[in-house]
């Protein structure tokens, strides 16, 4: 079988409360959908690949300087393979007087672009590694 590639899925609850933090919620979904399609060469003869994401896990940061996190596995660059928008979470159909959605939900599956391979693992680090 060989090594296969890993895929990350991740899901997230926007629930706006203004009509800023809805707009937010627009930009967020639509930039998600424009990042992980084909685009054009200048050409217009080939595709060009998707962008690539670099995932990676924080921690700190309100008081102190952010870092990555020491208990959490490292992502190689990733591709968004899929992304979904419930838009009525909650089972049922309810809109803002703008006709924005009173909640979102996003399921995005990311999928790494290269193997792990064991020399990239170190033993005695400090870090969860890959």
């Amino acid at each position: 079988e060989g090594p296969t590639l890993r895929t990350f899925n991740f899901n997230f609850r926007l629930t706006p409360r203004t009509d800023s933090e809805s707009k937010i919620v627009k930009s967020i979904i639509k930039s998600f959908k424009k990042n992980m399609a084909a685009q054009r060469s200048t050409s217009d003869l080939f595709l060009v690949a998707p962008n690539i994401y670099k995932i990676e896990y924080m921690y700190g940061g309100l008081d102190s300087e952010a870092s990555l996190h020491p208990f959490m596995n490292k992502i190689k660059p990733c591709a968004l393979r899929d992304f979904r928008v419930n838009y009525g979470p909650d089972g049922a159909y309810m809109t803002y007087p703008d006709g924005s959605m009173t909640c979102y939900e996003i399921q995005l599956q990311f999928g790494e672009l290269e193997p792990i391979y064991s020399d990239e693992i170190n033993l005695d680090d400090n870090n969860m590694s890959y």
